[in-house]
């Protein structure tokens, strides 16, 4: 019986990393240039896109040919980006990862930054992805130059990777994975590449899952 749970263990343990390690986003490396529509409610998969940000075949992506970029757009807080959605449910925990980059020096605290960014809204699948009411707080990580600082630094002409982690709150239905440009001025143009976002059930439902993997091997065992 101990070497069946022991088992059982590690099953469970296999089955979270791979829950962990498996990328949820399409065109994650923007190689295929997949465009979804804005509004999105349907969750079609790909990149919707909004005011300006486009893909980009550049000698400078950090991996491939291709990026996203969110241009200037001569400044004035336009604020560029695209957005993927996906289902959620309270109590799940999702990492959202990727690479920066800008052409250009960003003067210190002048408010140009890219932001990687989660936000949990009440709406459902299979029509409502994304829509209703924003749920807590969006969550994110700055990379650049935030007036206020903080955030991840953005030297010029150098990758630079960033991460955030955020747990969707009570009244959940879906999550919207930002990337945007804070383009306070002409200087406030950002390339992104590689982007990754991972998920981990909430504790209860691995809790359910670790039970169902003991009692099935109990049950072979029996048999």
């Amino acid at each position: 019986m101990k070497k069946t749970l022991a088992f059982g263990a590690c099953i469970l343990a296999a089955l979270t990393l791979n829950t962990q390690a498996q990328n949820l986003l399409t065109d994650p490396g923007f190689e295929n240039q997949i465009i979804a529509p804005n509004p999105n409610p349907t969750g079609v998969p790909g990149w919707a896109t909004f005011n300006g940000a486009t893909f980009l075949q550049t000698p400078a992506a950090y991996e491939g040919n291709w990026v996203l970029y969110t241009p200037d757009n001569g400044g004035g807080y336009s604020v560029p980006g695209a957005y993927q959605v996906f289902a959620a449910t309270p109590g799940e925990t999702f990492t959202l990862s990727g690479w920066v980059y800008t052409p250009n020096v960003l003067p210190v605290n002048g408010n140009d930054f890219a932001i990687l960014q989660l936000s949990f809204f009440a709406g459902t699948p299979p029509n409502n992805y994304g829509g209703g009411p924003g749920v807590g707080s969006a969550i994110g990580v700055n990379v650049g130059q935030p007036t206020g600082g903080g955030g991840v630094p953005l030297p010029q002409g150098t990758w630079t990777f960033a991460t955030v982690t955020a747990t969707a709150p009570a009244g959940t239905g879906s999550v919207g994975v930002y990337l945007l440009d804070i383009n306070a001025d002409a200087n406030a143009d950002f390339y992104f590449d590689d982007v990754s976002l991972t998920a981990v059930p909430e504790p209860t439902t691995l809790a359910l899952l670790g039970l169902g993997v003991v009692g099935g091997l109990v049950w072979r065992r029996r048999q």
